[in-house]
């Protein structure tokens, strides 16, 4: 395997000896091919069989790109097909993994079903009614204790989150119940996936002596975001001390859902003999992008220290505007994509006339005026409103991003865009897996896999409606979750049909379950698309949307696109395909389902950017208060998170970049106005461009902030 096209850090690491290696990766200095290229050496040196391989990533989507590049870089190497694979995936689906083979030591069934986010609501919303708890605690403030207890590997009885007294004693009874409820439905949730495998190898050494004795060599991506369950598995693991993990402190951005940056920064005291690698070499973003990223990170006194270099271009400078408010904002970013995908000419220093500014128009609003318009060209405006038209002929626009810290911002941009026919997509919006027509059938699916889940029964047990009530479906609750583990579809109709139930209750009741048993009889050599169509047709969900409308045709289009989906698992038997389908379906994310293939602007949080890249990033709301949010401007280790995740938002563009404030804007209700962000302070003037009546401009270089202590 030729390593010429690496550069020299990259050689060290990739080439480095066994043991601990934390390799320091900044943006853009190529971490995901050391890491397939450490793989590669590892194998074809040697050193470790493939399977003797688990590298960890953060994305199902990472883990699959970086098997395909291994696959790739072995063979250009003269290595045949490999008889076995290294192990690559995210922590979740490599707990899922050991799991399905050791569940049945902590009590569960291995076909225990995954909650979703919509299911732990319901499950803690049952609760605290049962509880009667007031109803300012909801039930998200609870399942956010919950998560935080078990990313800390703490069960309710040991449950400490520095809570107060009876808010405390409340959040510990909870957390008990929802537990008791997923074990008695045999079913977990996300944090299981972590939780339960460390629960494992505590109390059952020999299964944790068979996996260190499996995975001898293990590599980890996007170290700096390990929470306590992920670094405690990770060392459990890692007995032999060959642990290769990639990280950047200056990238820690994910400490509200409990990742620990000291994990990262302490890793040289876990592993006193480790060697420490630095990669500095970006090779995405020109020098006066990289230039502003540096100094806005040198704000954080308490990191690792590194500077990123390139040998791109400078690159057009950094370009700051101050803007009236949120609709001047957007209709900024709005001309500067149309200028900038059609070629037409655009003056930098545009401002809005007087009666543009400010104005407040609906979704319906723009619309309307949308409506209008059509048809204009790339030149037209839309009257007072001061919003150009995207013309039929433009360029890509998929290398366009526009980042924000919250998603209440984005409602002014897409209301702009509508009206400019941009199109564009939002990462976090409303997911393909959680449209209510594709969890209806979902719920079908998980029935046949483990008939106790309750969840789903609920779901669906009435769709089509059969005339079973709360009074009905509450005594077929208890009886399913009194049942033992394990039982198979059949074997849990036959028990439910000895329930005493009213006539038309227990017609319906025989009605559904023999939907299920009808379903569960398929053959096993029919393949997992084929059951599909079975059951969307017996189950009666394709009749009930096909009810004549074109909501109903789009929700029908979406049941369709599950055929698509599933055909990927249609080489092993229907049971084995569907196992599998239904975990991929749980552990996807929003950036597994990111394609560059969509020809439209994308629209997404900082959180949600990293690890992405494009040409163009419109970075907006860059005042005190927003970015640094207001939550964080009294805490010194929030607000240096803060500040990172502004680094992540600068180091997302490859060439030009552009940085957005308001005098002013409506957030929460009410006109705010907010300084200038301390980011902006930060930047190197011989790097920016201000637009003209860009206050900051005039500031002279004369900046009052310091770094943090």
């Amino acid at each position: 395997m030729e390593l010429n096209h690496l550069n020299q850090a990259q050689r060290t690491a990739v080439t480095a000896p066994l043991g601990p290696v934390l390799v320091l990766a900044g943006a853009g200095s190529g971490k995901t091919r050391v890491l397939t290229y450490r793989i590669a050496h590892i194998i074809e040196q040697g050193l470790y069989r493939p399977d003797q391989i688990l590298a960890v990533t953060f994305t199902n989507k990472a883990a699959k790109e970086m098997q395909s590049r291994i696959a790739k870089l072995l063979a250009e190497g003269g290595n045949q097909k490999l008889v076995s694979q290294p192990v690559l995936g995210t922590f979740h689906s490599i707990g899922v993994r050991i799991l399905r083979k050791y569940i049945s030591k902590l009590g569960y069934n291995p076909s225990f079903s995954i909650a979703d986010s919509d299911d732990q609501l319901k499950i803690i919303k049952d609760i605290l009614k049962d509880l009667a708890v007031p109803k300012q605690f909801g039930a998200p403030l609870f399942r956010a204790y919950i998560s935080s207890a078990k990313n800390l590997l703490q069960t309710p009885a040991q449950m400490d989150l520095g809570l107060d007294g009876h808010i405390r004693d409340l959040a510990a009874q909870v957390y008990g119940r929802y537990q008791d409820f997923l074990f008695k439905q045999n079913n977990v949730d996300f944090d299981d996936l972590l939780m339960l495998p460390i629960i494992l190898f505590q109390n059952f050494p020999e299964v944790l002596r068979s996996f260190q004795e499996r995975w001898q060599y293990i590599l980890v991506d996007e170290y700096q975001d390990t929470n306590q369950a992920q670094y405690m598995f990770l060392h459990l693991l890692a007995k032999s001390g060959n642990i290769f993990v990639v990280g950047d402190d200056a990238q820690s951005i994910y400490g509200f859902r409990g990742s620990n940056i000291a994990n990262i920064l302490n890793f040289e005291k876990d592993f006193p003999n480790a060697q420490v690698i630095k990669l500095e070499q970006n090779y995405r973003s020109t020098k006066n992008i990289l230039a502003a990223a540096q100094k806005v990170i040198e704000l954080n006194s308490e990191q690792k220290p590194k500077t990123l270099w390139t040998d791109n271009d400078d690159g057009d400078k950094v370009m700051i505007k101050e803007v009236y408010d949120g609709h001047t904002e957007a209709v900024f970013v709005a001309k500067k994509i149309v200028s900038l995908s059609s070629g037409v000419e655009d003056e930098w220093e545009y401002e809005l006339d007087d009666d543009e500014q400010p104005q407040t128009f609906s979704i319906l609003d723009t619309f309307l005026a949308q409506q209008k318009r059509r048809g204009g060209s790339g030149k037209s405006w839309s009257g007072a409103i001061g919003i150009p038209q995207l013309p039929k002929n433009h360029g890509p626009l998929n290398e366009f991003a526009v980042l924000y810290r919250t998603h209440a911002q984005s409602r002014q941009i897409e209301e702009v865009f509508i009206t400019a026919g941009i199109p564009y997509h939002i990462v976090g919006g409303v997911k393909f897996y959680e449209r209510k027509e594709i969890k209806d059938v979902l719920a079908y699916l998980r029935l046949l896999i483990n008939p106790l889940d309750i969840l789903a029964l609920d779901r669906v047990i009435n769709l089509p409606p059969r005339g079973i009530g709360e009074k009905s479906f509450e005594q077929i609750r208890k009886y399913v979750l009194a049942l033992p583990k394990g039982l198979s579809v059949e074997e849990v109709a036959t028990k439910l049909g000895q329930l005493a139930l009213p006539p038309k209750q227990r017609a319906g009741l025989n009605q559904f379950w023999g939907i299920l048993k009808k379903a569960a009889l398929v053959p096993e050599e029919v393949t997992l698309s084929e059951l599909l169509k079975v059951v969307v047709k017996l189950s009666g969900i394709d009749d009930l949307l096909n009810d004549g409308t074109d909501i109903g045709e789009v929700r029908r289009e979406n049941v369709r696109e599950l055929f698509n989906v599933t055909a990927k698992f249609d080489n092993t038997a229907w049971h084995e395909g569907l196992q599998l389908f239904l975990e991929e379906v749980a552990l996807i994310t929003d950036l597994d389902n990111l394609t560059d293939e969509r020809n439209s602007v994308t629209l997404m949080t900082l959180h949600a950017a990293k690890g992405l890249e494009f040409d163009t990033v419109f970075f907006v709301g860059l005042e005190e208060g927003i970015l640094p949010h207001t939550n964080s401007l009294f805490d010194p280790k929030e607000l240096a998170e803060e500040v990172r995740l502004a680094y992540v938002g600068l180091t997302r563009a490859r060439k030009r970049l552009f940085l957005l404030y308001a005098q002013g804007r409506q957030m929460y209700g009410s006109f705010q106005n907010n300084a200038p962000s301390r980011i902006l302070h930060a930047l190197p003037k011989e790097v920016i461009n201000a637009a003209a009546g860009t206050k900051l401009a005039a500031q002279d270089g004369d900046y009052s902030y310091e770094p943090f202590e």
